[in-house]
């Protein structure tokens, strides 16, 4: 997937390279976190449940303040803060594991910190990308940037499974903190992106947060993605908040194995972000979107399928479900992220992406509690995860039910918009159900 000349002009290499790092470093504590709950601190279900809620919790009590401050300051600033913030949280872990002092309770309070960290610098980094490459270059831009991700998912599960089964999970962390450090210095080279200055006195801070939510809300289009995102991210909290403990204790996989079967995932997000723009423009944006969010549940039975089964299968079965859910993952987030950075007004994007997060991060927590509460007792491991899965499946109705199904192409900066102001959309840009365009 070669570069467009016209991104290589804005200096996105840089960032995307940047992020690529970060990401990479971030699988590590992905898989570091529940291993280091489940191998040094004898977790049970219950506490893996309280573990995975953790880090989504911060959407709650951050979600839509993230949006505000990453519309209020210099978009650069924000993601090298939430960068060095990222690294300074994670070193807590080696070093309490060192001082013999860590706990479960540590472990949480590390989670949720890194969780409202990386709440800013994703809201931050949603409105920022847009500046950088303009509304024309969205497209290449996201599948790039998703594919930063890919790369992430494929260097970093093997290396985080041989460094936890070298190094032990807790010091595997360290090596995380530091890549964010390393993200935090590229992103010095880059453009800065100060705030649009508001028209009058500035908006209260609670009010500007409210304002987000209530934009998002009125667009029909852009609400029935949101409780679809929703719909699936709760119910994918509810799969991975035992997914480890049930590969770890019951298919008796090793670290190295669980880091090299989730690799198959990081092939599945390389061939999502090279694909989703030819989908996109093949068959629009609806129906794919409709069957990326089905997908994941089919791929999320393969895994307690695998119990019972011989290693060989069992291995090939929780490795197809880890290609097949992050395939369509990946391809959804390309097409829900483009969709709202096309049509979003630019000084309100950061509040809009907040609004999003936290409607649709915000109910992983009781997700993750569930299947906690569940896992520990009235279905057990296995029938939890099945549900979880089955429940993924019918978050496609959101989409398929809504006017996201008829939407066929974005408009861009290049076609200019002369009906006017409509639905309250102050400059003019209107909702996404009117803006887009359908064809056969």
């Amino acid at each position: 997937m070669a570069i467009p000349t016209d991104l290589k002009q804005t200096g996105f290499f840089r960032l995307w390279a940047g992020e690529t790092f970060s990401l990479a470093g971030a699988q590590i504590t992905y898989f570091a976190m529940p291993l280091i709950a489940v191998l040094v601190l004898d977790a049970d279900s219950w506490e893996m449940g309280l573990l995975a809620a953790a880090g989504s919790a911060a959407t709650l009590v951050f979600g839509l303040s993230a949006g505000v401050w990453a519309d209020s300051f210099e978009r650069r600033k924000v993601l090298q803060l939430a960068n060095l913030g990222r690294a300074l949280v994670l070193a807590v872990v080696p070093v309490l594991w060192l001082l013999d002092a860590l706990s479960m309770w540590a472990l949480l309070a590390v989670t949720f910190a890194v969780g409202a960290l990386s709440l800013l610098f994703d809201s931050a980094m949603s409105a920022y990308l847009p500046r950088l490459v303009g509304k024309k270059q969205l497209g290449p831009a996201n599948s790039w940037m998703e594919g930063s991700s890919a790369v992430g998912d494929v260097a970093g599960p093997g290396l985080a499974g041989v460094l936890v089964q070298v190094l032990g999970a807790p010091l595997a962390v360290l090596l995380d903190a530091l890549s964010y450090f390393a993200s935090s210095l590229a992103l010095r080279g880059l453009p800065r992106a100060a705030p649009e200055a508001p028209e009058g006195p500035r908006e209260p801070h609670l009010r500007a947060a409210l304002e987000g939510l209530r934009l998002l809300m009125r667009d029909r289009t852009q609400r029935s993605l949101a409780l679809a995102a929703a719909h699936f991210n709760f119910f994918t909290a509810m799969f991975y908040a035992l997914y480890t403990l049930y590969v770890v204790k019951e298919l008796d996989f090793s670290p190295v194995v669980l880091g090299v079967l989730s690799a198959a995932g990081g092939v599945g997000a390389l061939l999502g972000s090279a694909t989703a723009a030819w989908i996109s423009r093949r068959f629009g944006y609806g129906i794919p979107l409709a069957v990326a969010y089905a997908f994941p549940g089919l791929a999320g039975l393969l895994v307690p399928l695998a119990e019972g089964q011989s290693r060989p299968i069992a291995l090939v079965l929780v490795g197809l479900s880890q290609f097949g859910w992050v395939l369509a993952v990946v391809v959804n987030l390309i097409l829900s992220e483009t969709i709202k950075q096309a049509l979003v007004p630019d000084h309100m994007l950061g509040r809009v992406t907040g609004s999003v997060r936290f409607i649709s991060w915000g109910v992983e927590p009781f997700g993750a509690l569930l299947a906690g509460a569940l896992g520990a007792g009235l279905l057990g491991l296995r029938t939890t995860m099945a549900v979880a899965a089955v429940g993924l499946l019918t978050s496609a109705v959101w989409p398929l039910a809504g006017p996201a199904r008829t939407l066929r192409t974005l408009p861009d900066d290049s076609e200019p918009d002369d009906r006017g102001p409509k639905d309250g959309f102050s400059d003019g840009t209107p909702p996404a159900a009117d803006a887009a365009k359908t064809g056969g």
